[in-house]
């Protein structure tokens, strides 16, 4: 996969990084804290209809690209309004630290 240009990250998505507080009952609660606006360049790598607990849902699988972050990881997420993306892997297609690429998978 080549290197977009600058002017192909259209996409303006905040990077989002979980925090874990304790609940009351002694389990965790997960929310989720914006560590940057960033341009991304969104691209479609496949869709596939999954039945989980009795329910239909679609998870489309994404490449975003960005310049380059050393701080992504898998735990974190890109979101746009209500539409979120989970980054399943990010890592630096050609190793000169210019840009990333994250797999996502978004539910719908």
């Amino acid at each position: 996969m080549s290197a977009p240009k600058i002017g192909e990250l259209r996409s303006r998505m905040s990077l989002e990084a979980p925090v874990d507080a304790p609940d009351d009952s002694g389990g965790m609660t997960r929310s989720y804290v914006t560590l940057a606006n960033i341009w991304v360049k969104l691209i479609p790598l496949s869709a596939e209809a999954r039945f989980v607990e009795q329910r239909q849902e679609l998870a489309i699988q994404w490449i975003a690209q960005a310049r380059w972050r050393g701080d992504v990881t898998s735990e974190m997420r890109l979101v746009d309004g209500a539409r979120r993306l989970r980054v399943t892997s990010a890592y630096d297609p050609d190793g000169r630290r210019r840009f990333l690429l994250c797999h996502c998978e978004e539910i719908a």
